[in-house]
């Protein structure tokens, strides 16, 4: 079963994971006071029996549902402990990647707020019962940054955060409210970083900017502070010319919005994301695909590929230190190029599942199981 907010209709729908994406009902989501709300991110937790909801008509709000009733069981209201003032959520995740799926009435959550400039974080125990509740935000719980701004947020199954930041830079904590300084910072790319994801085990990441896809192996010395790894490298995952100029052309969806027509059209990517899901958790988590979408094409590429193409790359770069201003550098690795797939049209939301599956919805309310 898959889940599409439908924003200012107030309404979600939901549909069975078949080929064809099956309407099976939806619901309308109401506040407390019973208010039509316009719904922002759908979460679902604890087996996909409730859902997590941010609403667009009360910002500082988090609604807890019951995906069978639609009944709204709980609002957050948050604030700031030693601000006295409300806290603007703009997403929230589970601070352990695939908690979501498991059976637990205690949620953990970390969130952006205030348009990316603070991270916090949340835990609710949901029997506490049917009504609103003012969540204070403690002091030691969310950090508010100046020099920075997050765009987008990814965490592992150890709870390490990855923040996408408009610089273009990605920011690695182990333990984000302990210190403004990230463990790590992947940067020199140009910003902002528009989606991004990391492997469970945190050994890998992946993200996007309006232009480019770009993927990373890590460490733990990446992740915890204390350690002096150095940065990896930046593999840049390509796209063959033709395939992309295929994707730009496509009802117009790829090209990046706002531009004219003698600007250089741009891919506009959905979010990318490691095709590791649900079904694999329980056995072992093995991601074998990098999955995104410019317009109606999705574009795939191989994970033991990029890893090797990566390695490559990181090696030619030690050498290259090594060598100085002496040696004569290290070719770099040929292009990873992905694998490009025509669909029935524009992608603008995307979830993988399973273990070859990607559920997508497009315009107009339609979606589909794709297989790979």
């Amino acid at each position: 079963m898959s889940a599409l907010s439908t924003g200012k209709r107030g309404t979600i729908q939901f549909f069975k994971g078949d080929e064809g994406g099956t309407p099976i009902g939806g619901h309308t989501v109401f506040d407390f006071s019973g208010a039509q709300q316009s719904v922002g991110m759908v979460q679902t937790w604890n087996q996909c029996e409730q859902m997590l909801l941010t609403s667009m008509d009360k910002a500082s709000s988090v609604l807890l549902m019951d995906t069978e009733t639609g009944s709204t069981m709980s609002e957050l209201a948050l604030r700031r402990q030693q601000k006295n003032w409300n806290l603007s959520i703009d997403s929230i995740t589970p601070m352990q990647k695939f908690e979501q799926y498991k059976q637990a009435r205690e949620y953990n959550l970390f969130g952006l707020g205030d348009g990316g400039k603070t991270v916090f974080a949340l835990t609710h125990d949901s029997r506490a019962g049917e009504n609103v509740e003012e969540h204070v935000i403690r002091a030691d719980a969310c950090r508010k940054y100046k020099s920075y701004t997050f765009s987008c947020h990814a965490q592992t199954k150890g709870g390490y955060l990855a923040l996408g930041r408009t610089d273009g830079g990605v920011a690695l904590y182990d333990a984000i409210m302990k210190s403004e300084n990230a463990s790590c910072v992947l940067d020199g790319m140009p910003g902002p970083v528009t989606s991004i994801d990391v492997a469970a085990d945190g050994s890998m990441a992946v993200w996007t900017t309006p232009e480019f896809v770009f993927f990373a192996c890590l460490t733990s010395a990446h992740w915890e502070k204390g350690h002096r790894p150095g940065k990896p490298a930046i593999l840049r995952l390509d796209v063959r010319d033709a395939d992309m100029e295929a994707a730009l052309g496509a009802n117009g969806n790829g090209q990046a919005s706002g531009a004219d027509d003698d600007d250089e059209a741009v891919a506009h990517w959905m979010p990318v994301r490691f095709d590791a899901a649900t079904a694999r958790d329980d056995v072992g988590v093995h991601e074998r695909e990098i999955i995104t979408y410019a317009g109606a094409t999705q574009f795939r590429w191989n994970v033991r590929q990029a890893k090797a193409a990566w390695q490559l790359l990181d090696d030619a770069k030690k050498q290259s230190a090594d060598a100085g201003a002496a040696g004569g550098g290290v070719a770099a690795p040929e292009p990873l190029y992905a694998t490009a797939t025509a669909i029935c049209g524009p992608v603008f939301r995307h979830v993988t599942v399973k273990e070859d599956m990607d559920v997508v919805a497009l315009e107009g309310e339609i979606v589909k199981s794709l297989h790979f």
